[in-house]
């Protein structure tokens, strides 16, 4: 079978064909191009579909994010009937040849999709830790993270001020790995992000009287996430002002029945990343893998 493959782009009506993954993310993709967000030059979204006597048997989508466009993300599928037969690596192959920068994926540290990516020479370049913290936990947290005074929650700052907030960190926490895109269209997905922000529960801890930790907190279905680290690269105290910011949003949760807390960031991140190895956190590792 492997050597009768044929590889060719995506087509619209191909959403019919394809019984398994998730094709209707492929229609999305393949609609028409947001020629305001796209660069001179470069196809985006790009998939392909490898056919066996012209069934559908296994397809890659990839696209370039809003935010960051220094790697292309990626998506690979093969049909269980069509498996062990090298045709996802045959996909990512002809993804790479058409690509004018490196692969990204995600993949749970241990799992068979990291494995898969290993083997084609994936190297992780960001580590998420376990990041789950269950209700049981709560009270374990706040005992570690020790108080939560010259706390205020984001929705008591002038208006505008979360949103600005919001965008210095996630450029600042960026910067070094995964820089943000400088075009309007990533300013505005970035206010649009800050937009969904639950500002009641978004705690700031102060320092000398002007905000200089955040642990954002975003109302998502199954649990509130939060993003948690100083505002700047540079902030006195930043350990202190971070378990302070961290711990009234515990409190918070605990207070109001929430039954966990799903929080979001690397185990490179200066402040966030030693937090992270205190707390009582559970869940699977998370790599971010570069081809």
């Amino acid at each position: 079978m492997t050597d009768h493959v044929e590889f060719r782009d995506f087509q619209p009506s191909d959403v019919t064909r394809i019984d398994f993954g998730e094709p209707g993310s492929l229609e999305d993709l393949g609609g028409p191009p947001d020629d305001a967000a796209a660069e001179p030059g470069i196809p985006d979204p790009i998939i392909i579909v490898a056919t066996w006597r012209g069934d559908i048997v296994g397809y890659i989508s990839s696209w370039l994010a809003q935010v960051h466009r220094t790697r292309r993300f990626f998506d690979v599928q093969v049909a269980p009937r069509s498996q062990g037969r090298r045709i996802a690596t045959r996909l990512v192959a002809q993804l790479k040849a058409r690509s004018d920068r490196p692969l990204a994926a995600r993949a749970v540290e241990g799992s068979d999709s990291a494995g898969f990516l290993r083997g084609l020479g994936a190297r992780p370049y960001a580590w998420c830790p376990p990041m789950e913290l269950p209700r049981r936990q709560f009270g374990r947290a706040i005992e570690i993270l020790g108080g939560h005074r010259d706390v205020i929650p984001a929705s008591s700052l002038s208006p505008g001020e979360p949103e600005h907030l919001w965008m210095q960190f996630y450029r600042w926490t960026h910067q070094d790995w995964s820089p943000v895109y400088d075009s309007d269209q990533a300013r505005e997905a970035l206010r649009a992000e800050a937009g969904e922000l639950d500002l009641d529960r978004t705690a700031i801890a102060l320092v000398d009287g002007q905000p200089g930790a955040a642990a954002f907190v975003f109302d998502d279905p199954g649990a509130p996430t939060v993003c948690a680290e100083t505002l700047a690269p540079e902030v006195p105290d930043g350990d202190d002002a971070l378990a302070r910011a961290v711990c009234q949003v515990v409190r918070d949760a605990r207070d109001n029945g929430v039954r966990k807390l799903a929080f979001d960031g690397r185990e490179q991140d200066p402040h966030f990343g030693p937090l992270a190895q205190r707390l009582p956190f559970e869940g699977s590792r998370m790599l971010l893998l570069e081809l």
